[in-house]
């Protein structure tokens, strides 16, 4: 077995050598002999840090869930081989952790952004610690208020105003309630009286704008295959009828065509479409 004398320890040497033989079943010998030099630095690390097969808390401690991702089928092997169970909550709760960590650090550094952006999560973080929030809420929320630090100020040198509000639900309505407690927080820190309240009419306006946009920009696509046609019905259902409409439902309905255009029909009614 190739690489297998680079380990010092027997156990690991023959762990590797299994790996290696039931690689070879799972892609073939061909391919096996490609990628098997790929998950060696992953074996060495584990008998440098354990000299044995760990479990899976301990591996993603380790190597994170992004670094497991890197090693799907050496894993999928630990868990037939060698019963290393996949704990789906913790793998969960450490990508979260992640996202925390990039969202915190997409600030400029001694920004007045990133220093508002830091004091919420801490506040995010007590309420996590108190279990009056769960981990995943708590990202989300950072991510909402790190969103509309970015949109108001990308040097970061300035805090939102209720404009700056306002301009960002206008384009992303549905964060409203996600931006609830940052706006509550700036309202206690900085004595402003920010409201995260979405201007429905405003909203609309910018959402068929931005239809408006896509339909004129994939209208210049040259070849037009049944995914185009899907993607130009979707938005045009909202756009020239007020309709969301999934393009894997778009897909089972009866389309019609006729002089520039398409009939579509959806809950017994009829809705002709414009063709590019």
């Amino acid at each position: 077995m190739i690489n297998q004398a680079t380990f010092s320890e027997p156990e690991m040497s023959q762990i590797f050598v299994e790996f290696g033989e039931w690689l070879m079943h799972a892609v073939g010998p061909k391919k096996a002999a490609i990628k098997i030099n790929h998950y060696l630095a992953f074996f060495l690390d584990m008998e440098t840090t354990w000299q044995q097969v760990p479990s899976y808390p301990q591996l993603l401690n380790h190597f994170g869930a992004e670094g497991l991702r890197r090693v799907r089928l050496p894993m999928r092997w630990l868990h037939e081989a060698k019963g290393v169970t996949l704990d789906h909550q913790a793998k969960s709760l450490d990508s979260d952790k992640r996202r925390v960590r990039e969202c915190l650090s997409s600030l400029p550094p001694d920004s007045r952004a990133e220093k508002a952006l830091l004091g919420y999560w801490e506040q995010l973080a007590s309420r996590i610690k108190s279990a009056k929030t769960s981990y995943r809420s708590a990202r989300l929320a950072l991510r909402a208020a790190a969103s509309l630090l970015r949109n108001t100020d990308p040097a970061g040198k300035r805090l939102p105003a209720q404009h700056d509000v306002d301009d960002y639900l206008s384009a992303t309505p549905g964060q409203a309630a996600s931006l609830t407690g940052f706006t509550n927080f700036l309202n206690r820190q900085h004595a402003t009286t920010l409201k995260p309240v979405t201007d429905a009419t405003r909203a609309r306006k910018k959402r068929k704008e931005n239809l408006a946009r896509s339909l004129i920009k994939i209208s210049k696509h040259e070849e037009k295959d049944d995914a185009w046609m899907l993607e130009w019905i979707a938005l045009s259902m909202e756009y020239f009828h007020g309709r969301k409409v999934s393009q894997k439902a778009i897909r089972q309905k009866k389309i019609e065509a006729s002089d520039n255009g398409i009939w579509i029909t959806l809950q017994d009614m009829k809705y002709w479409l414009p063709m590019p």
